[in-house]
């Protein structure tokens, strides 16, 4: 909603004679455009509500719900309408164009929606993926609908400063990950797919979260996806996401809660397609995804032993006496 608002703002930024209309209908464009009004619907200008949207860490951006965008021009392949709006019930996000040539309206709305993927504000930076409840009124009625929600992530990376990890396993995370994004072009260049799977286990507390978070820091151009909880369960969104905002990096922790073995496994839907999109990504796509779990046994075979889907399994078990001193000293 956000990105396609900012692109359309800048599609028409440099038009001269634009008149921006913030206002609520309950008609489509369509309609609004051939339709003869009735009696019926409210067809009056009244000022749109607004909705807070988060587009960092620490900032908001009011946005109305229903906006309008009138492009006169006297060349007609150059006059528009545009309008955008939002479902705050069902988060769905329409955007709609009027044009009188069909075909220059088409290039419009393809120049809009490209510059809102690439000018994303969620693109290089750190993501939580995370459900927000639904809310009732008295009656027990939905007032608002539980929603599966990106937010920015404000957990700080640690840096190398910070980091307390052994040799072997930073070189393990810098070998699958950090030069995997670093040496993409030269892997493209000689058909090496660009796409990893890593796995780190083991106890809790041994810092599996620790080395994503140092991740986050060493991978600059590329935008960090955690999730977790019952998020997991919604694994067409997450890689939907991953592919759109690419390159990207997946970061699934406690996957044994959500992909279990397929035996006991409450959520074998969620496993199907996990096995699915994680089979399904091509070669040329640049993600990697990063999974952690305390309990490597209770994890589902067909994810853990199958080299195609994960390129390597990292134990990360308690600490040695000379690590431990190392923490001691560093804390």
């Amino acid at each position: 909603f956000v990105d396609l608002f900012n692109a359309i703002e800048h599609f028409v930024a440099d038009r001269p004679g634009v008149q921006k209309v913030e206002s609520q209908q309950q008609e489509g464009l369509n309609q609004l455009v051939h339709d003869k009004a009735t009696q019926w619907v409210d067809r009056s200008i009244g000022k749109s509500s607004m909705i807070v949207w988060q587009v960092a860490v620490d900032q908001e951006k009011y946005l109305p719900l229903d906006c309008f965008w009138l492009c006169p021009s006297e060349t007609p392949a150059q006059c528009f309408v545009i309008r955008q709006q939002f479902d705050e019930f069902r988060q769905i996000t329409k955007l709609e164009l009027a044009c009188a040539v069909q075909g220059a309206g088409e290039t419009v709305l393809d120049a809009i929606t490209e510059h809102s993927k690439i000018h994303s504000i969620y693109r290089n930076q750190n993501l939580h993926l995370s459900y927000e409840t639904s809310k009732k009124d008295d009656y027990g009625d939905i007032e608002k609908p539980e929603r599966f929600q990106v937010m920015f992530s404000a957990v700080e990376p640690v840096t190398d400063a910070d980091i307390v990890l052994t040799g072997e396993h930073l070189r393990v995370l810098k070998r699958n990950v950090v030069d995997l994004f670093d040496r993409r072009e030269i892997l493209k260049a000689n058909g090496v797919p660009a796409r990893r799977g890593l796995l780190l286990h083991g106890p809790p507390g041994t810092g599996k979260t620790y080395a994503c978070r140092y991740l986050c820091h060493q991978l600059d151009n590329v935008t960090k996806i955690f999730v977790t909880g019952s998020s997991l369960t919604n694994v067409g969104q997450i890689f939907s996401l991953a592919r759109l905002l690419q390159p990207a990096v997946l970061f699934l922790e406690d996957v044994d809660l959500i992909f279990a073995s397929r035996e006991i496994n409450l959520y074998s839907t969620a496993l199907g397609d996990l096995l699915d999109q994680m089979d399904g990504l091509r070669s040329q796509e640049e993600i990697c995804v990063v999974l952690t779990t305390n309990a490597i046994d209770r994890l589902e075979a067909a994810i853990k032993d199958r080299p195609g889907r994960i390129s390597q399994c990292v134990y990360m078990g308690p600490p040695n006496p000379k690590l431990r001193r190392r923490y001691i000293e560093h804390y």
